[in-house]
């Protein structure tokens, strides 16, 4: 697996502190090895008025961020189904999990991306005298900005929309794309339409407050539609498939466009583009024929290469559901609904439920039931770090009446 997993440089304890306030190393050293689940540094905060200080200090959370290699842990994934009465989110962090309504949102919002801590939704109208908005959302502080669609940009099928949320804190991250705290920094939002040939682009900046305008390609091949699935961020280039065998990559400083062929072999495939480790570009292809997943990663003379392939049906649990039902073709479909920002992970379903799998080691985690997961859709997964006072203040607002203008009720 080492064409997947890139080597990091590892940072002591006792280094990281060098940046903190004079205070006992010990302590600093033992509080900054608490795993990065989202609930550890709340119950810390809660011994004593001291330790609170501590790990709500910003210097210490750098630190904490930076021992974990910067790499956000999943808290749980959102659904772009749109129902009433059914849960958005799905908790995976573990046995101690986030409670699931904090992350409670509109049933008419769509989620369209899912990136540092901030959540991109489509606030679908609710009658014929309002329009549709666009939401950026923040689950743990509840806050959200809302942000009219372009105004020169006519949209008339939302089902096609494609969208991103990008943090623009720090030039983008560190080389790799990781990120630190997202929350109070700027951010743009990318939405893509288009059917060939044409795309058209347009971003909004929390800087400036407003959109830039429409930035048109002619370039997409035929049928080569933009399609309404999830894309990757890398450095500074959105990726985002487009329907057929192309992924269209945009620069989000240049403003330029590329249209990245893919593999002859998975033509007219089921693809995931992702953010491999190490800040290179992935896509996963699968095939419902063969019932096997294959990574391709390209070289630095862009052609892409073969990394590995591998049959679902060798891997638990799919296998034993194999060999207890020889010869159940039905249930050897595969279908790709997503991929996180950081850990080589990608979420597929199949007829036996819908699974994490993990590139690096090749193991299959199914995902908690929900009844959500078995109507389709695509999954967006929330990854973030979690600090006491934002904790705090989530549970706070959710003792409270949230406020939602009435145009998005």
């Amino acid at each position: 697996m080492s064409d997947v997993v890139s080597l990091r440089k590892q940072t002591s304890p006792a280094e990281l502190a060098d940046d903190l306030p004079v205070l006992p190393d010990t302590r600093t050293e033992i509080l900054l090895r608490v795993p990065p689940q989202p609930r550890s540094l709340q119950r810390v905060s809660h011994v004593c008025r001291s330790w609170r200080r501590l790990v709500t200090d910003p210097r210490f959370l750098r630190s904490f961020r930076a021992l974990h290699n910067g790499t956000p842990p999943l808290v749980g994934v959102f659904h772009s189904n749109i129902y009433e009465g059914v849960r958005r989110f799905t908790p995976t962090a573990g046995d101690d999990p986030m409670p699931a309504r904090v992350f409670d949102c509109p049933a008419h919002w769509r989620v369209l991306d899912s990136r540092h801590g901030r959540v991109l939704c489509l606030a679908m109208a609710r009658d014929a005298t309002a329009s549709a908005m666009l939401v950026v959302w923040d689950p743990i502080t509840r806050m959200c900005e809302h942000i009219q669609m372009p105004p020169d940009l006519v949209v008339y099928d939302y089902g096609k929309l494609g969208g991103a949320v990008v943090c623009r804190a720090g030039g983008g991250g560190d080389g790799e794309g990781r990120h630190g705290d997202c929350r109070s920094g700027p951010f743009q939002v990318v939405i893509l339409i288009g059917r060939a040939p044409r795309a058209l682009v347009s971003v909004y900046s929390s800087h400036t407050g407003g959109w830039s305008e429409v930035i048109s390609f002619d370039g997409l091949p035929e049928w080569a539609d933009v399609m309404p699935t999830p894309g990757a961020v890398i450095r500074n280039t959105l990726y985002h498939p487009v329907f057929g065998c192309h992924t269209l990559a945009f620069d989000l400083d240049s403003k330029a466009f590329a249209m990245i062929p893919h593999p002859p072999e998975a033509k007219w495939m089921d693809v995931q583009v992702m953010r491999l480790d190490g800040g290179r570009l992935g896509l996963v292809v699968a095939d419902i024929f063969d019932f096997s997943l294959q990574l391709w990663a390209p070289e630095d003379a862009g052609d892409w290469v073969l990394r590995w392939t591998v049959q679902l049906d060798t891997l638990e649990p799919l296998k034993a559901a194999a060999a207890a039902q020889p010869g159940a073709g039905d249930l050897r479909d595969v279908k790709l609904i997503g991929a996180c920002d950081y850990g080589n992970v990608i979420f597929l379903w199949t007829r036996l439920g819908s699974f994490m799998f993990y590139l690096d080691t090749m193991e299959l985690k199914k995902l908690p039931y929900d009844s959500t997961m078995m109507l389709g859709g695509t999954l967006y997964p929330y990854e973030s770090f979690f600090a006491p006072l934002q904790v705090s203040i989530s549970h706070i607002f959710l003792q409270a009446c949230i406020y939602i203008p009435d145009f998005m009720k």
